[in-house]
């Protein structure tokens, strides 16, 4: 039963007619958004694969506090919201994003993390393929970028808790196929569990480790300047009957 649904016995209702939450600080929560993606950085050397990067996506900042830095959507959360409830209107309203894969990240809620008051932030993170993700209002950049970058309130911080979470949870989850497109190669998945985790994999071993998740489509690349190689997609796991 929730406590909405729940009735109070009179001693309770008088205890909450007699109490004032004003005699209390006042603390605001807000929800951001840390989306994550992989992009293809295309080369001119037709024998050269294109490579791929990681990318997270930044808004820049119209008003202050912050005015003019780029950092993570977010917003506050309404007085009749959920927390998933603002993460999907601040993924719409600032990013055009709909129906994204997302699981909660972290409470964020140092006492100084926002000049304006005492703001504590829910942080979630959002997987996206970046080939079919249509943003409006939101600009991709690579870890790289990020990294030399300053963004607003601790969204620095929070960006490398997300990619703590992505690094723990790659081995032992198929999380990292909301990022891949329908199709891929062996090789390109590799690559982005390489970028997750900043490390190379040996490929042999890779491929004994990712087998189970993949099914083969039957089909090759057909790029021209290297070797074709085998198209998969990613096997559903079955469900076990009851």
């Amino acid at each position: 039963m929730s406590g909405k649904d729940r009735m109070a016995d009179e001693g309770e209702q008088e205890y909450l007619s007699q109490y004032h939450p004003e005699d209390y600080a006042s603390i605001s929560i807000t929800v951001d958004a840390i989306v994550v993606g992989v992009a293809k950085n295309s080369t001119d050397n037709y024998r050269k694969l294109d490579r791929q990067s990681l990318k997270i996506l930044l808004v820049k900042r119209e008003h202050y506090p912050y005015k003019g830095y780029y950092g993570l959507p977010g917003g506050f959360v309404g007085t009749k919201e959920t927390f998933e409830d603002t993460l999907k209107r601040v993924l719409s309203d600032k990013t055009g994003l709909l129906d994204v894969y997302s699981e909660q990240l972290y409470t964020f809620g140092s006492v100084d993390r926002d000049p304006r008051m005492r703001i504590v932030s829910c942080a979630y993170i959002s997987l996206v393929d970046i080939s079919k993700a249509s943003i409006t209002g939101a600009q991709w950049f690579a870890l790289e970028e990020i990294a030399g970058m300053e963004l607003a309130f601790d969204h620095s911080q929070i960006v490398d808790e997300a990619l703590k979470r992505l690094r723990g949870k790659i081995n032992y989850t198929d999380i990292v196929f909301h990022m891949m497109p329908a199709e891929f190669t062996i090789s390109q998945l590799q690559e982005v569990y390489e970028l997750i985790l900043g490390k190379k994999l040996l490929p042999a071993a890779f491929r004994r480790t990712i087998s189970e998740k993949l099914e083969d489509t039957g089909r090759m690349t057909s790029n021209a300047g290297h070797r074709p190689s085998r198209i998969f997609r990613y096997k559903e796991p079955q469900q076990k009957e009851q």
